[in-house]
C-alpha cells in the first residue's frame, strides 16, 4: 500500500469539506476491509482508472446527507429529493477530482467516472482487490465513511 495515495485521499476529503462546507472534518486511521458493507444508507460510488484502478465509495446517514446539502445550497433541506441526491453526487465528484489532482502531484494520473448515488439498507459492494476505509466525522462523531477500493493493490502502477 502506497501511503502517498492514502494521504492524497485524506487531503482531498479534508480540503474539499473545508472549502465547500467551511468544516474541518476529523478523519480516523485507515482500516483494511475484508468486504465492503457501507456503514450508512446513502452511498456514492465513483470509479477511477489509470495509475490506480478502483472505486471511491462515500457513505452518509440521511441526516448527515441533509446537513451537507443544506450547507451546499445555503438553505434548509428536509428531503432527499432529486436535487439533494445530485448535490451529494457532486460532493463525491469534487472529492474525487481533488484526489486526482493530488495524485497527479506525486506522478500518479487517474481518470474519474461520473458519480452514482444509491440508497438502501444493508448494501454490499463487490470489488476486486484491496479496500481501506476512513471513518470521518463531519458534523457528528463517525457520521461518514469513505472507502478506497483498488484493484490489485493501493499503489500507483505507472
Amino acid at each position: 500500500m502506497d501511503a502517498r495515495i492514502v494521504n492524497a485521499l485524506i487531503a482531498a476529503v479534508v480540503n474539499t469539506l473545508k472549502t465547500l462546507l467551511n468544516i474541518t472534518p476529523a478523519v480516523g486511521k485507515p482500516g483494511l476491509l475484508k468486504e465492503i458493507k457501507p456503514k450508512y444508507d446513502m452511498v456514492t460510488v465513483i470509479g477511477f482508472s489509470g495509475g490506480v484502478d478502483g472505486n471511491l465509495i462515500y457513505s452518509f446517514s440521511p441526516t448527515t446527507a441533509l446537513k451537507i446539502v443544506s450547507k451546499m445550497m445555503g438553505l434548509q433541506y428536509d428531503t432527499l429529493d432529486e436535487l439533494a441526491m445530485s448535490a451529494i453526487g457532486e460532493l463525491g465528484n469534487m472529492i474525487a477530482g481533488a484526489l486526482a489532482m493530488n495524485l497527479e502531484k506525486v506522478g500518479c494520473r487517474i481518470v474519474i467516472s461520473p458519480p452514482t448515488v444509491v440508497t438502501g439498507k444493508n448494501l454490499k459492494l463487490t470489488v476486486e482487490g484491496l479496500a481501506i476505509n476512513l471513518i470521518t466525522s463531519i458534523f457528528d462523531t463517525d457520521d461518514a465513511e469513505i472507502i478506497l477500493a483498488a484493484k490489485n493493490s493501493i499503489k500507483c502502477q505507472q
